[in-house]
C-alpha cells in the first residue's frame, strides 16, 4: 500500500485554482494534490474586511484547519508563495516545506502605486479587454471589478507595511525560492537576499522563464516540485 505527501497549491494576485488543472495531474502521481482559492478570487466569497496580506494568512491558516492540512508541503505562485511565507514566520510549523516561484519581496509605496493603477477596473477595459474577459470567467460569479480594486487595496497596503524584509529565522522549514530569468516583475537580486536570509533555503533560477504562470513550462516545474520535495524527504513512501 502505498501513500502520498500533501501538497498545497497557492495561486497568485488576480489568480485561481484553476490554473493549475495542468500542474495538479503532473504532480498527482507523487502527491495528494490540494488547490485553494484566496477570498474573492475563483468565485469565492469575499472577506469581510478589504485585502490585506494577514487576511490573506488568516483565511489561508482556517483553510488548512478545517481541512487538516497542517504540515503540508507548499507551492505558492507569487503572491500565494508571499502568504505561505508569512504564515509560516507567524505560525511556525504550519508547513513542512515551502516552494515559491515568481513572489515579490521589495514592496515600497511608489511600487505599489505603479501596480495597483495598472490592474485598476478602468486601466484594464480600456488596454487589456482579452484579460478582463478571463477575469469574469476565472472569477464568476464574483464582480471581477471589485476583486481588482480589493487587489490594488491589497498591493498599497503591503507597499506601505512590507512583511517579508527581515528576521526569518522563525521560517526553519525547507524553503526553495524560485524565479524566472525572464521574469520583468520579479528581480533575481531580491529573491538571492531573501534565500539568504532564510535559515533552511534554496535558490533556483529557471531558465527561459517569464512572470505569467501561464507561460511557464509546467512539465519543468514539476519536476523541480518534486525533486525539492524529495531531498528534503517529503516524498511518497510505501508502509
Amino acid at each position: 500500500m502505498r501513500t502520498k505527501p500533501s501538497i498545497l497549491l497557492l495561486h497568485g494576485a488576480l489568480g485561481a485554482a484553476s490554473q493549475f488543472d495542468k500542474l495538479e495531474g503532473l504532480l498527482s502521481s507523487e502527491f495528494d494534490v490540494h488547490r485553494y482559492d484566496f477570498p474573492g478570487h475563483g468565485g469565492k466569497a469575499f472577506a469581510e474586511h478589504p485585502l490585506t496580506m494577514p487576511i490573506l494568512a488568516e483565511h489561508l491558516l482556517d483553510h488548512i484547519s478545517e481541512f487538516h492540512l497542517i504540515g503540508t508541503s507548499i507551492f505558492g505562485y507569487s503572491m500565494g508563495g508571499y502568504a505561505a511565507l508569512w504564515l509560516e514566520k507567524n505560525k511556525t510549523g504550519c508547513f513542512s516545506s515551502i516552494m515559491t516561484l515568481g513572489t515579490k519581496f521589495n514592496w515600497n509605496t511608489e511600487l505599489a502605486e505603479k501596480e495597483s493603477k495598472l490592474i485598476h477596473p478602468d486601466f484594464l477595459e480600456s488596454k487589456s479587454p482579452h484579460f478582463t474577459d478571463t477575469l469574469k470567467q476565472r472569477h464568476s460569479p464574483n464582480d471581477w471589478k471589485k476583486l481588482s480594486t480589493e487587489t490594488s487595496h491589497l498591493l498599497l497596503h503591503l507597499g506601505k507595511h512590507p512583511l517579508l524584509h527581515s528576521d526569518f529565522e522563525n521560517i526553519d522549514c525547507p524553503v526553495r525560492l524560485a524565479v524566472g530569468d525572464r521574469d520583468m516583475m520579479v528581480g533575481l537580486e531580491e529573491t538571492a537576499h531573501v534565500y539568504s536570509s532564510l535559515p533552511n533555503a534554496s535558490l533556483l533560477v529557471m531558465p527561459e522563464t517569464p512572470h505569467l504562470l501561464e507561460k511557464v513550462n509546467h512539465n519543468y516545474l514539476a519536476e523541480e516540485i518534486i525533486r525539492f520535495n524529495s531531498k528534503y524527504g517529503v516524498q511518497s513512501k510505501g508502509i
